[in-house]
C-alpha cells in the first residue's frame, strides 16, 4: 500500500471515527452539564476529545485537532480543580460539537473547511473563550508543524466507498454468534438422538422374543377351542406389529444417525465461517501508526523507522478494535519520551535513526503485543521525583513503575504539549486492556530502550475454559491462566504477612476463596481437612483460589452480560452450556488483582452460616432466556428456590398453581407485560400481598411512576443497578 492510499484509508476511518465519537460526545456533555465537577464524566469527554484529537492527527485533519486540544485544556484545567464549568464554557463545548459534526458533513462531501463553523472558532478559540486574553483557556495556542499534504480527497469529490467490504454492526454480528453458539448446543442434544433410538430398537426385539414366547403359550392354551382361529389370527397381527416396530426403530436410528452426522457437519462448518467473520488481521489495529510515526517524528525533529511484525495474526474484531488507541498512545509516548535526537543517539554509539517496532504472536492461547523502541529508557529520576512530589511510593522494580505510569493523570512532564505531558495515555492502555480480560507489563533498560507488553485472548467471542463450581454456580476460568489444579490438605496452608499462602517452586502464592472474592451472594464451602484449589497466573503474577468443584474443560462461546449488569466485579461475560446453564466468566486479571489486594483468610477457621435461614420461593418472570436465567442463577446461590416464567402470562398461571413468597418480573414482556401483571396480582384476593419487584430498562421516571402505581414494591432500572441491590431489596421485603 503506497503512502496515498494509506492516507486515502485512513482519512476514511477518521470520518467514521469521527461520527462515533461525536455521539458520544453530545451524551456526555448532556450529562456534564448537569453535573459539572462530576469527575468521571470530566474524565470521559476529555477522553473523547483527546481521542478525536489524536485521530485527526494521524489523518492530517489540522482544524479538528487544533480544536480538540484546545478543548483539551479546557476540561483538564476542570479536572484538576483549577476551573468550575459554568455557561459560558459549556456553550464553547456544544459549539465545538455541533461545529466539528458541520466539517464531518464538508469532508464527506469533499467541500473544504476554509469558511466553515469550524474554522471560525478555531480562530477564536486562539483569543480564549470570549476572544479577550489568551490566558481565558490555557494552552489555546495554534499547534505548529509543517504545511499539511493535501487531503487525501480532492475538493468537490464525494467520498463514497470508503472501504471494499460492507460494514455490519457489531451487535448483529454478535447476535449471529449468539445464534450459532445454540445452534451447536442444539446439535448436541440432538446427537443423543440415534442412542436414544438404539435402546428403543433394542427393548423392541427384546419385546419381540418375549412376545413369541407368551404367543406360543396361549396358542396351546387355546388348541382346540372354539377361539383358537381368532385368536391365532390376532397372535399374528400384534406379531408381525411387533415386528414392524423394530424394523422401523432400526431404521430411524441409522436415518438419525446419518441425519446428525449431517447436522453437526453443516454446524461446525457455519460456526468455523461465522467466527472467522469476527477474525480480522492484527495490521488493522496498527493501520494509523505509520502515518502518526512519520508525523510526530517530524513534529519532533527525529529520525525514527516503524517496524511492524506479525501483521498479518488473525485476531478477534472486539480485540483489533480495542488495540487501536492504546498501541496509538505507546508508539506517541515512546516518540515523546523515550527516542533521543539523532545527535544525541549518535553521541552515545547508537544509529542515528530509532526505531519503533510493534509485534503480535498468539503464544499458549493468548495474544502478545510489544510495543518496542530502542531509545534511552524511561526517566527513572523524573519518575521518582514526580512521585515523591505527589506522595507516592518511590518505585524500585519495573512492575512498581507500570503500575505509578498507569495511573490516571500522572506523567513525569512538567508542561503537556501537543503531544504528551496530560497523563491521559498510559492510562487508556491500562483500561483498554482490563477490558479485553488482559494487561500490561513494562520492562526498560537505561539506554537500551523500554518494550511495553498487552497480554490478552486472542478473541473475545470465544474462550477454551476450566469450569467450577461455586455451590450451584458455574464459573468459567480461561485455561490460558489456569497453571495448575491441585487438592490441599490443611495441614499444606502457611500462614505469612497475615494471610493463608502456599509454598511452591514458584514462591508464596498467596491463597483465597473464590466466592469470597466474588462476594456475596457466593458463601464459601464450611471448612474441611482438603481443599480444590485452582492457581491462576495473570500480568506475571499468581493467585490460588479455593473452589467447590470441577466441571469441565471446554471451548465456550462467551456473551456480554446485558440488561442486569454484571453479578459481579471480578466477572466479565457469561455463556450458555450444552447442559442450558450459564456459566459467568472470570476476568482472570482483575481477580487476581483483587485477590493479592485482600487475600488475607485464616482457612482454619470458615463461616459456615448459610446464606439465607430458610428456603424462599421467587417467581422470576423475563421473555430473555439470558437473563431469566442469570437471575435464577444469583437467586439459587443466595440459597432462594426459583421458579421461571417466560412471560407474565405464563407468571400469572404459576401464581395461581404455586404458592410464592415473591415476583421478580421484568416490564417489556410478550402476551402481559410486567405493569399488567402487578395489577393483576393486586386485584386478586389471594395474592393483592405478593411482594413483586419490577426489573426492567424502561428508566425513564414516567415508567417509574406507572410501575409503583400497578403496585409494585420496588423499581429498579437494569441500567444502574446490581445483584446485591436486588438480594438487599428482596431480604428487606421478606423481612
Amino acid at each position: 500500500m503506497n503512502e496515498d492510499d494509506l492516507a486515502r484509508r485512513l482519512f476514511g476511518v477518521f470520518l467514521i471515527e469521527l461520527e462515533e465519537q461525536l455521539a458520544v460526545l453530545n451524551k456526555e456533555l448532556l450529562a456534564l452539564e448537569t453535573e459539572p465537577k462530576s469527575t468521571p464524566l470530566l474524565g470521559s469527554v476529555f477522553r473523547v476529545v483527546h481521542t478525536l484529537k489524536g485521530a485527526a492527527h494521524a489523518a492530517h485533519v489540522p482544524e479538528v485537532e487544533e480544536v480538540c486540544h484546545v478543548l483539551e485544556s479546557l476540561l483538564a484545567a476542570a479536572r484538576e480543580g483549577k476551573l468550575v464549568l459554568a455557561a459560558k464554557e459549556f456553550s464553547v463545548l456544544f459549539e465545538s460539537a455541533d461545529a466539528l459534526s458541520d466539517a464531518r458533513e464538508r469532508l464527506v462531501a469533499g467541500r473544504p473547511l476554509d469558511d466553515s463553523p469550524l474554522a471560525a472558532l478555531r480562530l477564536r478559540l486562539r483569543g480564549g473563550l470570549s476572544g479577550g486574553e489568551a490566558s481565558e483557556l490555557p494552552d489555546a495556542v495554534e499547534i505548529e508543524r509543517e504545511p499539511p499534504p493535501p487531503l487525501p480527497v480532492p475538493s468537490g469529490t464525494p467520498v463514497t466507498n470508503m472501504s471494499e467490504q460492507v460494514r455490519v454492526e457489531a451487535e448483529k454480528l454478535d447476535s449471529l454468534v449468539a445464534a450459532v453458539s445454540q445452534l451447536v448446543i442444539s446439535g448436541g442434544r440432538v446427537a443423543a438422538l440415534p442412542g436414544a433410538l438404539d435402546e428403543i430398537r433394542e427393548a423392541a426385539g427384546r419385546w419381540s422374543t418375549e412376545w413369541d414366547r407368551s404367543a406360543r403359550a396361549l396358542r396351546f392354551a387355546v388348541q382346540g377351542s372354539p377361539e383358537e382361529t381368532a385368536v391365532r389370527h390376532a397372535l399374528e397381527r400384534v406379531a408381525r406389529n411387533v415386528r414392524q416396530i423394530v424394523a422401523d426403530s432400526r431404521r430411524l436410528s441409522a436415518e438419525a444417525r446419518e441425519d446428525v452426522r449431517g447436522l453437526l457437519q453443516v454446524t461446525s462448518e457455519i460456526g468455523v465461517r461465522v467466527q472467522g467473520l469476527r477474525l480480522r488481521p492484527f495490521s488493522d489495529a496498527c493501520r494509523a501508526l505509520p502515518r502518526a510515526v512519520r508525523d510526530l517524528a517530524s513534529a519532533t525533529g527525529k529520525e525514527i523507522r516503524f517496524e511492524l511484525v506479525g501483521g498479518s495474526v488473525e485476531v478477534d474484531r472486539t480485540v483489533v478494535d480495542l488495540l487501536g488507541d492504546p498501541l496509538l498512545q505507546l508508539v506517541r509516548n515512546a516518540i515523546d519520551h523515550g527516542i533521543e535526537g539523532a545527535e544525541e543517539r549518535a553521541s552515545s554509539g547508537k544509529p542515528r535513526d530509532a526505531t519503533v517496532t510493534v509485534s503480535a504472536a498468539v503464544e499458549g492461547g493468548r495474544l502478545f503485543v510489544r510495543v518496542r523502541d530502542d531509545g534511552r529508557g524511561l526517566d527513572r529520576a523524573a519518575i521518582t521525583a514526580e512521585s515523591a512530589r505527589r506522595g507516592l511510593p518511590i518505585p524500585e522494580t519495573d512492575g512498581d513503575l507500570a503500575q505509578l505510569l498507569f495511573r490516571a493523570g500522572f506523567s513525569s512532564r512538567s508542561e503537556a504539549t501537543s503531544i504528551s505531558g496530560r497523563g491521559v495515555g498510559l492510562d487508556v492502555v491500562a483500561a483498554a486492556m482490563a477490558r479485553a480480560g488482559g494487561s500490561v507489563s513494562m520492562a526498560s533498560f537505561p539506554g537500551q530502550g523500554t518494550t511495553f507488553t498487552l497480554e490478552c485472548p486472542p478473541s473475545l467471542a470465544t474462550l477454551h475454559a476450566l469450569l467450577v463450581t461455586l455451590g450451584s454456580q458455574v464459573l468459567a476460568i480461561p485455561s490460558a491462566h489456569v497453571e495448575r489444579v491441585l487438592e490441599v490438605g490443611a495441614e499444606d496452608i502457611r500462614r505469612a504477612e497475615g494471610r493463608s499462602v502456599l509454598n511452591t517452586p514458584d514462591g508464596l502464592v498467596p491463597l483465597v476463596s473464590l466466592a469470597n472474592l466474588l462476594g456475596p451472594p457466593y458463601r464459601m464451602a464450611p471448612v474441611a481437612d482438603r481443599f480444590l484449589l485452582v492457581r491462576i497466573l495473570a500480568g506475571g503474577r499468581r493467585l490460588a483460589v479455593v473452589v467447590d468443584g470441577l466441571s469441565a474443560v471446554e471451548d465456550i462461546v462467551v456473551r456480554p452480560i446485558s440488561g442486569v449488569g454484571s453479578p459481579a466485579p471480578l466477572v466479565s461475560g457469561a455463556a450458555l452450556l450444552a447442559t442450558g446453564r450459564v456459566a459467568l466468566v472470570l476476568n482472570t486479571t482483575a481477580a487476581v488483582e483483587e485477590g493479592l489486594r485482600h487475600a488475607r483468610e485464616d482457612f482454619a477457621r470458615g463461616d459456615t452460616t448459610p446464606a439465607v435461614p430458610a428456603r424462599r420461593r421467587i417467581l422470576v418472570a423475563d421473555d430473555s432466556i439470558t437473563t431469566r436465567t442469570l437471575e435464577q442463577s444469583i437467586l439459587e446461590a443466595a440459597g432462594y428456590e426459583v421458579l421461571t416464567a417466560v412471560d407474565g402470562s405464563d407468571a400469572w398461571r404459576l401464581l395461581q398453581e404455586r404458592a410464592c413468597d415473591l415476583l421478580v418480573s421484568d416490564v417489556e414482556m410478550p402476551r402481559m407485560d410486567g405493569f399488567s401483571l402487578c395489577a393483576a396480582i393486586r386485584g386478586s384476593p389471594r395474592l393483592a400481598r405478593l411482594p413483586v419487584v419490577l426489573v426492567t430498562g424502561l428508566d425513564q421516571p414516567d415508567h417509574r411512576e406507572r410501575g409503583l402505581e400497578a403496585g409494585a414494591d420496588a423499581y429498579l432500572p437494569k441500567s444502574s443497578f446490581d445483584h446485591q441491590e436486588l438480594l438487599e431489596t428482596i431480604q428487606q421485603l421478606l423481612g
